[in-house]
């Protein structure tokens, strides 16, 4: 393998480094969606704000005493509260994310690998860096999808608990995707890109075939005149 080939397959591992970062945040921030609130008995007077991510969440109400910050165990929501989160769908999408994080994790090693050496095997070479990086592009996108669907059966409508709904608290039609979400989608698109780099990298360019010498078809003539 040629520094060229070397060179755009070393990239990859960087593309996965940054994928690998992307979906770490996704995990681990509070945004996969956000929202506005407002109480139906005082609209006026009342102004709310809640972020929720896959594990831990935040919101702030004001009821015209000021703001209140409180934290969000979006956990135990799941669990409890089947008017807010759709609980196999919250389950599929933290599956969906791990197996994104292991084969980008395989995906950035064996790039490593690629760059340093030439492995014989077909999953341990370049076949496998296209491997690895669509198994975790369709993670990805599976849970963007899982995301979506929950986001539009359950959190476009609330994104309120049961106790902020008896005070009267909604958020119909007030929440976005969050960042978090959109970070996953960033990852996505860079196993993308990262294949595309394998492609035009280490692709063969064709060989074109030379004329035959002007002595050999000479001879060739005669051979066929004869």
């Amino acid at each position: 393998m040629n520094l060229w080939k070397r060179g755009m397959v070393f990239v990859t591992f960087l593309g996965a480094c940054l994928a690998l970062g992307l979906l770490v945040a996704a995990l681990t921030t509070r945004q996969w969606v956000t929202a506005k609130a407002v109480r139906t008995s005082n609209p006026n007077e009342s102004q709310g704000r809640v972020a929720l991510g896959l594990f831990h969440g935040k919101k702030e109400l004001n009821v015209a005493y000021g703001w209140r910050s409180y934290d969000v165990n979006v956990v135990d929501l799941a669990r409890a509260e089947e008017d807010l989160l759709l609980y196999g769908l919250w389950v599929a999408t933290i599956c969906s994310l791990g197996g994104a994080l292991l084969f980008c994790a395989m995906a950035g090693v064996f790039a490593v690998i690629n760059t340093a050496t030439t492995p014989i095997g077909a999953i341990t070479g370049v076949p496998g860096l296209y491997l690895w990086n669509t198994l975790a592009m369709l993670l990805d996108l599976g849970a963007v999808a899982l995301w979506a669907v929950q986001f539009h059966q359950k959190l476009q409508f609330n994104v309120m608990t049961r106790e902020d709904r008896e005070n009267y608290w909604v958020s119909t039609n007030m929440a976005t995707f969050g960042a978090s979400f959109w970070f996953v989608v960033g990852a996505a698109v860079v196993h993308a890109l990262n294949m595309t780099a394998i492609y035009f990298g280490t692709r063969e360019p064709r060989e074109k075939t030379a004329p035959a010498p002007m002595l050999e078809e000479k001879g060739n003539g005669a051979i066929m005149l004869y």
